[in-house]
C-alpha cells in the first residue's frame, strides 16, 4: 500500500492508467493507492444528466470540481476526510477466477471490496453491510448486526432509503481492462456530507450519505488509520500480503502531509 495524501483527481486518473500498463507488463506488483481528493464530483460511464441537480457553475461556485471518469457507475462525490483506495491488481492472480484467461470474476472482486470496508468499520464498532442490487456499503438503523444484511435486496431496502434509516457509507466504482483493476472504493471517514445532497448519489434519488464520524460514539479514526485497516482487510480477502511502500517507488511525488486530513 502507498499513502499519497491529497491528490487532484485528474492526476490520479493518469497515474492509474500508467500503473495499470506497468502491472500488465509485470514491471510493478499489485498496488493499493490510499489518498484523498479535493472536493470533486466524478461522472462514471453510466452517469445521466439528471444526476447533477444543478449546473456546473453552481458547483464550481461552491468549490466543487466536476470530472468525467473511465470507471463504471454513476456520479459520486470525493472530498477531504474521505478515504479513497485504488487497487491496481492483476485479478487473474487472486481468488478463484474463471478458467478462461480473458475473464475475471468482477462480482467477486466488488464483494471483496465491500467486505473489506465492512471489516474495517467493525473495528470501530460500526455495523455495515451489502445490499443486493445496490453496489457499495450501507448502515441500517433497523439491523443490529452486519450479517443481517445477507439476502437483503434493493426492493426491501427502498422504504429504509426513503426514510433515511439506511445510509450509504462507502462507494465502489471500477475499471477493469485485461484483468487489471483500477479505480476502486471510497469510504466516508470524517468528511462534509452536504455535497452528497446536491446530486443523485450513485443514481439513487433518496440516497443519504453518512460517515464514520456521524455513526460513531467513540474516537473517530484518521483517514490514514482507516486506510491501514481497509488495506489489511483487503489483503486478507485477496490472499495478499500488505507491505507499505513510498510514492517514489511508483513514479509519484511524496505526499504533502500538511495538506491532508490524515
Amino acid at each position: 500500500m502507498i499513502r499519497l495524501g491529497r491528490r487532484e483527481y485528474a492526476e490520479m486518473v493518469e497515474a492509474q492508467e500508467r500503473l495499470a500498463a506497468e502491472r500488465l507488463a509485470g514491471d510493478v506488483g499489485d498496488l493499493l493507492l490510499l489518498l484523498e481528493h479535493p472536493p470533486t464530483y466524478t461522472l462514471g460511464r453510466r452517469s445521466e444528466p439528471g444526476d447533477l441537480l444543478h449546473g456546473p457553475e453552481w458547483y464550481r461556485a461552491r468549490g466543487v470540481e466536476i470530472a468525467e471518469t473511465p470507471r463504471g457507475g454513476k456520479v459520486t462525490y470525493h472530498g477531504p476526510g474521505q478515504l479513497v483506495a485504488y487497487p491496481i491488481v492483476d485479478l487473474r492472480g487472486v481468488g478463484d477466477q474463471p478458467a478462461r484467461a480473458d475473464r475475471v470474476d468482477v462480482a467477486w472482486f466488488v464483494a471483496s471490496l465491500e467486505r473489506a470496508m465492512a471489516a474495517a468499520l467493525a473495528g470501530w464498532g460500526i455495523a455495515a453491510g451489502r445490499i443486493e442490487g445496490l453496489t457499495g456499503l450501507w448502515v441500517d438503523d433497523e439491523r443490529a448486526h452486519r450479517d443481517d444484511f445477507r439476502g437483503a435486496g434493493a426492493a426491501a431496502a427502498a422504504p429504509g432509503l426513503a426514510r433515511g434509516s439506511i445510509r450509504k457509507i462507502g462507494s465502489i466504482g471500477l475499471k477493469i481492462r485485461r484483468g487489471i483493476s483500477t479505480h476502486g472504493l471510497s469510504l466516508n471517514v470524517d468528511c462534509d456530507l452536504e455535497p452528497f445532497e446536491w446530486i443523485n448519489s450513485c443514481g439513487i434519488e433518496q440516497c443519504r450519505a453518512t460517515s464514520i464520524a456521524a455513526e460513531s460514539n467513540d474516537v473517530v479514526p484518521t483517514v490514514d488509520e482507516t486506510g491501514a485497516a481497509v488495506a489489511a482487510a483487503l489483503g486478507a480477502e485477496l490472499g495478499l500480503t500488505v507491505v507499505e511502500g513510498d510514492a517514489s517507488e511508483v513514479g509519484l511525488t511524496e505526499p504533502d502531509r500538511t495538506d491532508s486530513v490524515a
